[in-house]
């Protein structure tokens, strides 16, 4: 993936990570808010980014994910990690649960994945 993705291209990308998809589909599912030209630019910039490939030989073209959403969501917690918190992940999840209420059940299973980490 040569860039980060916007929100609003994760919108896109949502319908896409469930199947391929031609532009009139796209912009059906998008409904009223997003324009033809819109959601042209916005595939123009995906497919630019590497995230998606278009199928040129179908009319209309088809439009098909190269990146699952896993990898996408890598990309977006590491951006973020290094971005907010130059990498430090124990200072990202302290503040994380300093400024939520986490259940019984969230603490647990937090314990749990930390302890199995030090295995």
């Amino acid at each position: 993936m040569n860039d980060r993705i916007t929100e609003s291209e994760w919108a896109l990308m949502e319908i896409l990570w469930q199947g391929e998809m031609t532009q009139p589909q796209l912009a059906q599912r998008l409904g009223r808010k997003w324009s033809k030209n819109t959601v042209h630019t916005f595939l123009t910039r995906l497919c630019a980014k590497g995230v998606l490939e278009v199928d040129r030989e179908r009319s209309p073209h088809v439009y098909r994910a190269l990146v699952s959403r896993e990898e996408c969501e890598r990309e977006e917690r590491q951006s973020f990690l290094q971005r907010v918190y130059q990498g430090n992940v124990g200072r990202m999840v302290a503040s994380f649960v300093r400024d939520s209420q986490l259940s019984a059940g969230e603490a647990r299973e937090l314990r749990r994945m930390l302890e199995d980490m030090e295995e």
